[in-house]
């Protein structure tokens, strides 16, 4: 064998090689859509998804779904309020180009696959108004470029991941009306200099509140009302020059707590 045939050979091999570890593409797309169709099994009352989403047809003409033009892939993913119920299929995390998901206001059950914080182009995660469960995955710390993030009216538990407090790109946070626990960090506002509108009430959240919040200098909205948060108010609170809305009623709270808003 030449020289320039071993070097081809060579060459070819590596492509092989290549496309055998690389096996995200548009096929895998419609896999992982038929794998979360599959998991919706207990009600799909409109007939959504059964009738719609079927092999033979594109994809990306399916209800909720659509793909960029260019690679032909899966970017936005919304199945809002259409009274579905299931669990969310781990396959969710192999739409590798997904950067919207909304699957608000249905019924479903079970835990957060740790596959989403694999969706890197997230910007944009609503599963309100479902029956949830378990911890929120440490994975979604992975979401460098989350904007929105609202998990709120489910049954989430344990502590919030602290790696969720340094995306820097989080404009809205909403946890409310969860079963969460814990502390908040101390330094929970210093990489969140984007953040608008943070949402933690009814909740069992505890300690005190951060003095660092006071780097959330965008904050607008803040509720943390209905915890069991405890300790004095902290005085750099005054500083939220932009705060329109607090609410920080039903908890253990105490000390002054002047000019907040003026």
């Amino acid at each position: 064998m030449g020289k320039q045939a071993t070097i081809f050979f060579i060459f070819f091999y590596l492509i092989k090689i290549f496309l055998a570890a690389s096996p995200l593409n548009s096929s895998t797309d419609e896999q992982s859509l038929l794998a979360i169709k599959s998991h919706i099994i207990t009600s799909d009352p409109n007939n959504t998804l059964a009738s719609n989403w079927s092999v033979g047809t594109d994809f990306c003409t399916w209800i909720g779904i659509t793909c960029s033009r260019k690679h032909h892939r899966v970017t936005w993913l919304d199945l809002y309020n259409m009274g579905l119920q299931g669990t969310i299929a781990k396959e969710i995390g192999n739409l590798s180009f997904l950067s919207f998901l909304n699957i608000g206001n249905n019924s479903f059950t079970g835990t957060i696959p740790y596959e989403i914080g694999n969706l890197r182009r997230l910007h944009t995660v609503q599963m309100s108004y479902n029956h949830l469960s378990g911890e929120i995955p440490l994975s979604f710390g992975r979401l460098t470029n989350l904007e929105w993030l609202s998990i709120e009216y489910n049954y989430m538990t344990g502590a919030i991941p602290r790696s969720i407090f340094n995306i820097s790109s989080l404009q809205y946070i909403s946890l409310t009306h969860n079963q969460l626990y814990g502390a908040l960090p101390n330094d929970m506002c210093y990489h969140l200099s984007k953040l608008e509108v943070l949402y933690l009430s009814k909740n069992n959240l505890s300690g005190g509140i951060p003095t660092s919040l006071s780097a959330c200098s965008q904050l607008q909205n803040l509720s943390m009302s209905y915890n069991n948060f405890s300790g004095d108010i902290p005085k750099q609170m005054g500083n939220l020059s932009q705060l329109q809305y607090l609410y920080l009623g039903a908890n253990k709270l105490s000390g002054m707590f002047l000019d907040i808003i003026s």
